[in-house]
């Protein structure tokens, strides 16, 4: 490996396009760098400067960083999220060695938050730890996490994970009331709470709209997974069929393998190419054994014995409609039946706010909030996450925590300043590598647990990189970020010939 050290790289550098693309700004080169020399630890502090989810994010985060990646001009991106997990895998808290020096003093204001998901308890961290506010969060489930407790199945990500950095999070002046639902404002207010944050999320399912969908063994899947993941019992018989195409209906339809289904299938009114679902999720879904029924919806549904009759008619693509998507159009006279036990719909989440919160909502049904203050239509009172901007993802959820804990902290009369600093001071990861270092390799692949054994258990389906494939594909990041210092090379192998990446 060839090196050539930088003076102060850290103050000239090129803003990556994986931090770029990272909604939580996460310094992605730096941590690579770590890894690359099998400092893991150090990695670990380097993600946790930016977010409180360092190992939640590493099992499900969608990596947006990675389309981006200049290193796919060579062959194929680095695979940063696997590497965010091995830094959480891997590492030992070192960063518990500075964190004394980032908590603020008690300012003795007092802070709500409404929803304990990622946004919420993301606000409710920074509030806590580093503006030096008194946090409560109310949490209307028997536990703590919003989606990432009850939306996401055990086999993506494993609870120890969300308990354990949930626990950080509630170190430092921030107290988690669970099955407390909150349904007037002006009380919490008048407990002397200074601000509140609305982070309820957006979990209210919805309606099929066709005959039938009252039946008892139609479910909506959201109410589906929260019902598994909390422990409950639900008994889905052989033949499930869930209809919807997003990341939801993958995961009801890969639990009801697990529970049981011997036919679960998926039923999608578009084709695979329109999919909202991440390639990789339904990739996951088809090798557990999932069928996928495309250009195909509901008409109606009616009892059948012990199961269900689900009429079903053929679709067919017209021109786009608002989400740029071509419009599926029913073809005349192709109705047919399928018998099932039961019917999953996954066909997207809406927030759901009472009226009796008096804020004003936009005509999609979310929370009207300042785009720049995340403040509502009520002085004191802000909104973040899936309340307000519509269903999203973790770590975009993450990221608007981040921005109301800025934003309420303003309010207060302090300067929003979140920052902190839990890494060692840069060094040998700062330097630059080989751009020939590796060239022509592809990702390593994360080990999984055999697929003859996937639908028999909640165990973790992906294990992740070991220490010595972690470091392997660090070494593939050609640190863009630094070519301001040692320039940009002129001449590498490429996929393809034509595109030659440049400078921010």
């Amino acid at each position: 490996m060839v090196h050539a050290k930088a003076e102060k790289p850290q103050q000239r550098r090129l803003i990556a396009p994986c931090t770029r693309d990272c909604p939580a700004g996460i310094d992605v080169p730096r941590y690579i760098g770590y890894v690359a020399q099998g400092k893991f630890a150090e990695a670990e502090a380097v993600v946790r400067e930016r977010i409180p989810f360092p190992a939640v994010c590493g099992h499900v985060c969608y990596h947006p960083c990675e389309p981006g990646c200049r290193r796919s001009q060579m062959d194929a991106p680095v695979s940063i999220n696997a590497l965010k997990r091995a830094a959480a895998d891997y590492g030992f808290e070192l960063w518990r060695q500075r964190w004394e020096e980032t908590i603020a003093p008690d300012t003795g204001r007092r802070v709500a938050i409404v929803g304990s998901g990622p946004g919420g308890l993301t606000a409710a961290y920074y509030l806590g730890k580093r503006l030096g506010h008194n946090v409560t969060v109310f949490e209307a489930l028997p536990e703590p996490g919003g989606q990432l407790r009850v939306g996401v199945p055990h086999f993506r990500l494993p609870r120890k994970h969300l308990d354990a950095e949930i626990s950080v999070i509630a170190e430092t002046r921030v107290q988690i009331r669970t099955e407390s639902r909150i349904e007037d404002l002006d009380e919490l207010l008048n407990q002397g709470y200074d601000a509140i944050l609305l982070a309820v999320g957006a979990m209210h399912p919805r309606k099929l709209g066709a005959p039938g969908e009252e039946l008892p063994r139609v479910m909506d899947c959201a109410s589906f997974l929260q019902a598994v993941n909390l422990g409950q019992k639900v008994n889905i018989g052989q033949r499930v069929a869930v209809v919807g195409g997003g990341n939801v209906a993958m995961d009801g339809a890969r639990t009801a393998r697990r529970l049981g289904g011997s036919e679960v299938r998926v039923l999608y009114r578009r084709t695979r190419q329109e999919m909202p679902a991440y390639a990789f999720e339904v990739k996951s879904a088809e090798e557990e054994g999932v069928i996928f029924d495309f250009l195909v919806a509901p008409r109606a549904v009616a009892s059948q014995g012990k199961g269900l009759q689900a009429q079903l008619f053929r679709m067919e693509l017209g021109q786009p409609d608002e989400s740029g998507r071509r419009r599926p159009v029913p073809v005349p006279n192709s109705d047919f039946n399928i018998a099932v036990d039961t019917l999953l719909v996954a066909i997207g989440l809406e927030a759901s706010v009472p009226s009796q919160w008096n804020v004003a909502l936009k005509p999609d049904g979310t929370i009207k909030a300042d785009p720049k203050t995340q403040e509502t239509s009520r002085p004191g009172i802000f909104a973040c996450g899936d309340a307000a901007t519509g269903p999203v993802n973790v770590i975009e959820a993450i990221a608007g925590g981040r921005r109301a804990a800025e934003a309420i902290d303003r309010y207060l009369g302090g300067d929003g300043d979140i920052s902190e600093t839990l890494a060692p001071e840069p060094g040998d990861e700062m330097a630059y590598p080989s751009y020939l270092l590796n060239a022509g390799t592809w990702p390593p692949h994360q080990h999984e647990i055999p697929r003859d054994r996937r639908t028999s258990t909640f165990d973790e389906v992906e294990q992740g990189l070991t220490k010595e494939d972690a470091g392997h594909e660090a070494l593939r990041c050609i640190r863009c970020d630094l070519w301001r210092i040692q320039g940009i090379p002129s001449v590498w192998p490429r996929k393809q010939a034509g595109n030659s990446a440049g400078s921010e």
